[in-house]
């Protein structure tokens, strides 16, 4: 059978075009705090593997409800008469050159082209009377309707809500289109079901294909990650020394030449997550990756990365990490992705501090003519963890986000440590030997089972 047709409609600024971008997953449609914003309607698609599973047709709002109702109540003596009278109506109008009820027009097509109705009211004002016509007349078309009560700026009235909708909706709930999983998603689709048998088996596969496609995008989401992990953690920036060179500048030019490409990786990973969940139109606050450190013995900053130092001492040591690692790179100041590990001091905290240098980069080789200079790989686990942890964070954050979403993208304050905990304690251990073997790449399984924890750890903490 055809794929289902829903038609979103309401009073004008109630939050229907957000409520048709979550549902059909679209970052694209034009969503504004401006009334009127939607003049025509319009009809998108969910499409599941190139399948279309349903339609919603974002409908401009009502604009003369009490005078539409009139002229009807005016055609329509009785009860049997009511749907023929709307139909009567649209088809007078819009044989009306700049007829007054366009809006009207435009939302009531569809309907009686049989769509079933998604009535929108804002849950954070309260009820009024003058949606009364409204109501009436979507009940006049005698399609099947349920109402969302969207808490645009709140909850406050959204009992008031739902004892009036109640006596025109066999179906009211709750939803916000800015946060609704997975569930809440499917909870509007099977009322439906309920409502409009016929449409029971459509929804009913719409609702598996969805399942299947949402943790299939959530395990490629998550390689992507551990690819991006694995080309950061191995990547080696060099440098030819030329005949005349000074020591500190050319230094400055390698550790800036290897920040350059850790941060255009990390992009690439959030561009290609973007593109893979379908929010190409989002914006975040993009701080740069930075690949200075603070002081490895100034405790103030250990912080920032969400571990004590015996945490780190205790993966290391368990992953056979060299008493005598020297630190490679760092991330110093606050950091866009908030989750990360610090600390990196082993048991040989003693010999270590006595041979240690305050560079911000580990630079490998003497500058002589004629010579190539590296920095990188990155063999310190601090910093091996701040990486991850900001890629966590951002997966975490793309996995929720809702295409209705359209402020600028903020992350949660999950250290990494906390996700951490949720893994059994082996598990640890066995995520960071892998992210050490990473300087020198991970074969394909091993690939896979760094895609497993990566989205292990981003779906850890709810």
């Amino acid at each position: 059978m055809a794929a289902p047709v829903f038609a979103v409609v309401g009073h004008p600024n109630k939050g229907k075009s957000s409520i048709v971008a979550t549902l059909t997953r679209q970052d694209a449609i034009r969503i504004s705090e401006i009334s009127g914003t939607t003049t025509a309607a319009q009809a998108f698609e969910l499409r599941v593997d190139g399948i279309c599973h349903y339609r919603l047709i974002d409908t401009p709002g009502f604009q003369r409800p009490r005078q539409v109702l009139s002229w009807l109540q005016q055609h329509a003596p009785n009860a049997a008469q009511r749907k023929q009278a709307v139909q009567n109506f649209v088809a007078q109008q819009r044989c009306e050159p700049g007829s007054k009820f366009q809006d009207e027009i435009e939302l009531l097509q569809p309907i009686l082209a049989g769509a079933g109705i998604i009535y929108v009211v804002d849950g954070s004002l309260p009820y009024s009377p003058e949606f009364e016509a409204e109501m009436t007349i979507l009940q006049w078309t005698g399609q099947p309707r349920m109402a969302l009560i969207n808490p645009i700026g709140g909850a406050a009235y959204v009992e008031e809500w739902q004892n009036a909708l109640s006596q025109y909706f066999s179906v009211v709930r709750v939803f916000d289109p800015m946060t609704a999983d997975r569930q809440k998603q499917f909870a509007v689709l099977s009322a439906f079901a309920e409502l409009y048998e016929p449409w029971r088996p459509a929804i009913e596969a719409t609702m598996a294909a969805l399942t299947t496609y949402f943790d299939r995008i959530a395990a490629q989401g998550a390689m992507i990650v551990a690819e991006h992990m694995v080309q950061m953690i191995s990547h080696v920036s060099e440098v030819r020394v030329p005949a005349e060179f000074v020591k500190t500048a050319l230094e400055a030019q390698l550790k800036n030449q290897y920040q350059h490409r850790l941060r255009d990786i990390e992009a690439s990973m959030q561009r290609q997550l973007q593109a893979l969940f379908a929010h190409s139109h989002m914006r975040i606050h993009a701080q740069a990756l930075s690949a200075d450190y603070p002081d490895l013995f100034d405790s103030s900053h250990w912080y920032l990365y969400g571990l004590d130092r015996q945490k780190i001492v205790a993966l290391s040591a368990s992953a056979g990490a060299a008493a005598g690692a020297v630190l490679d790179v760092g991330v110093g100041g606050s950091s866009f992705m908030t989750g990360a590990l610090a600390g990196g001091l082993l048991s040989g905290l003693a010999s270590l501090a006595a041979t240690w240098k305050p560079e911000k980069l580990n630079i490998k080789g003497i500058p002589v003519a004629g010579k190539t200079l590296t920095a990188g790989p990155a063999r310190e686990l601090t910093f091996i963890f701040v990486l991850l942890g900001r890629a966590i964070d951002f997966l975490e954050m793309i996995l929720r986000r809702t295409h209705a979403d359209r402020t600028v993208a903020e992350l949660k304050t999950i250290s990494l440590s906390e996700r951490l905990n949720q893994l059994p304690k082996m598990e640890q251990v066995q995520l960071t030997r892998s992210l050490q073997k990473a300087a020198k790449g991970l074969n394909d399984k091993e690939l896979l089972q760094l895609r497993d924890w990566i989205l292990q750890l981003a779906q850890a903490v709810d």
